[in-house]
């Protein structure tokens, strides 16, 4: 008698693992691969031709090359503070953005070409105030109406009784270590109470420069380094 029980056997039959596409891969590395939020393949295609341009001797100062040049260096100097150790962490990302790009124009590391065409561009266009209306504006148009307006009437009164004291410290403190009481009003206390960057520091600056005869960059490196720290 048999005790062989063929209904127990099993069958090894090869299991049929489809590998990814060349298209899949290709999207994987577009999702997965960013510098900053520009996918790696874009970001190294945007700086090979923004080399090739400057090679070249000429960099266009139109928008569409411009945004590309300013979104490859600004995130390129970002993503190097973020993996900064320790301090990646606690915002080496934006003071990188900021400071390695001005930096690199005072050593004159940077080409000329850049330089020239992203000062023609800024000047020519005056695209920080289509920048400051859209952040200012996105950012109230974004919040809840309800929440906006309840919160402003709540903190209203705590928020000017500390604006009215920090002046007051803030002035005491300068003065007692001999500053001017105009550079310690408005080239310090000014600009911590205006809140950030971009909603804060350039718009100052630009302020400055209209109101005081003086540069918007030059006013902007005055205002920027007691924002950013």
């Amino acid at each position: 008698m048999s005790t062989t029980d063929d209904s127990f056997s099993v069958t090894h039959d090869p299991i049929d693992i489809q590998r990814p596409s060349l298209k899949e891969r290709w999207w994987h590395i577009m999702d997965t691969w960013k510098i900053g939020i520009i996918p790696l393949p874009l970001f190294v295609l945007a700086g090979a031709l923004i080399a090739i341009d400057c090679l070249g001797g000429k960099l266009p100062s139109d928008i569409v090359v411009m945004v590309a040049t300013l979104a490859f260096f600004g995130f390129a100097y970002g993503e190097f503070g973020k993996r900064l150790p320790i301090v990646g962490k606690l915002g080496a990302a934006a003071i990188c953005a900021t400071f390695i790009p001005s930096a690199l124009v005072y050593y004159g590391l940077l080409p000329d070409v850049v330089v020239e065409s992203t000062t023609k561009f800024y000047k020519s266009t005056n695209i920080l105030y289509l920048y400051i209306c859209c952040i200012i504006v996105g950012s109230i148009m974004s919040m809840n109406r309800t929440v906006l307006i309840q919160g402003f009437l709540r903190i209203f009164f705590p928020m000017l009784c500390g604006e009215i004291v920090g002046m007051i410290v803030g002035m005491g403190v300068g003065l007692a270590l001999g500053l001017e009481p105009f550079q310690i009003f408005f080239f310090i206390i000014l600009p911590i109470m205006a809140g950030g960057v971009g909603e804060g520091a350039i718009p100052l600056s630009i302020g400055y420069a209209t109101l005081l005869h003086m540069d918007q960059g030059v006013a902007l490196g005055r205002v920027l380094p007691i924002v950013m720290l």
